[in-house]
């Protein structure tokens, strides 16, 4: 896991920097091409590759009714980062006074606290300082006048559209998971704590395990092709969003998870992560447990026939 730091603690380097600005929210192939800018700046500087973003989200802060739900954890997000070689994440927290800077104090302000500045990334919608009034152009023109390489990354298209974390979040939320894996650059995962539950899966016949998701963007409710990795191990496993209704009425909405092989893996309390690989079904409610049995063991056949052709095909 690379470190995380906001600007004022980070340890100092001597190694020229190469700096990719954004909020990186689901860090999608839009993202990894403003970052892949950097980390050849990086390669060329004989440097390092580091990130800039805020935490929380800017919108959590100026707009808190409106701003949208999330897509990745800052360890999700880590993770990633260092798969792309970036090796330090500056999160930077968003609060009043760093709100107040105008766009040439933030730039001072990132000179100031990274004196080995040397490179620049940034998509070319980029906007920073006060009121966003700062764009790529003056940005640029900074970096111009204090001999710092700057690169504006073009959108990334899909389908002849901009990418976008508003595009892929409206892809999760209606179960459009091939659309919104394609955005991502990789299949959509939450990240959870194992929790106790009422053990009514087990009850059934099929243990799950309870997750607490520590994620705000989930698909729908309904049934999933998924696997669970723990510790570095991927475990093939069917995906449950749902209020159980054949059990309960008006009970909230849960996250519960099969293992399709393994049994005997003490999950409660561990971290994991969820990835959802395909939709089987929306959630239904059924007549009584029996049909409730019937249906679980039609899933779990879909599920694995679903992970087989995933493996074969990736």
């Amino acid at each position: 896991m690379i470190p995380s730091h906001p600007l004022e603690t980070l340890p100092p380097t001597k190694q020229p920097v190469a700096l990719a600005l954004g909020n990186f929210d689901g860090l999608h192939i839009g993202h990894a091409a403003v970052i892949q800018n950097a980390t050849t700046a990086a390669q060329q500087l004989n440097g390092q590759a580091w990130v800039f973003t805020f935490h929380p989200h800017p919108r959590q802060i100026l707009d808190p009714e409106t701003a949208p739900p999330l897509l990745s954890t800052p360890q999700q997000q880590n993770r990633q980062l260092a798969q792309l070689g970036i090796t330090t994440a500056i999160r930077q927290p968003f609060n009043e006074t760093f709100r107040q800077l105008t766009p040439e104090q933030f730039f001072q302000h990132l000179q100031t606290h990274i004196p080995s500045l040397s490179a620049i990334s940034v998509g070319t919608d980029w906007s920073f300082g006060r009121n966003r009034a700062g764009n790529a152009q003056l940005l640029e023109q900074y970096c111009q006048e204090h001999n710092i390489h700057f690169t504006a990354q073009p959108p990334v298209e899909h389908e002849q559209q901009r990418v976008s974390s508003t595009r892929i979040r409206t892809a999760i939320s209606t179960g459009n998971l091939t659309q919104a894996a394609a955005m991502l650059g990789r299949p959509f995962a939450i990240q959870g704590t194992v929790v106790h539950g009422e053990k009514i899966g087990r009850q059934l016949g099929y243990p799950t395990a309870n997750i607490d998701p520590h994620n705000e963007c989930l698909p729908p409710n309904g049934v999933y092709a998924a696997q669970l990795q723990l510790d570095g191990t991927a475990y093939d496993a069917a995906a449950y969003i749902g209020d159980r209704r054949t059990i309960h009425t008006n009970k909230p909405t849960v996250l519960e998870v099969h293992l399709l092989r393994q049994k005997n893996i003490d999950l409660y309390t561990k971290e994991v992560e969820i990835t959802f690989l395909e939709t089987i079904r929306g959630d239904q409610k059924f007549e009584n447990t029996e049909e409730l049995k019937k249906q679980i063991a039609r899933d779990l056949q879909a599920i694995d026939r679903a992970l087989i052709n995933g493996i074969k095909n990736a």
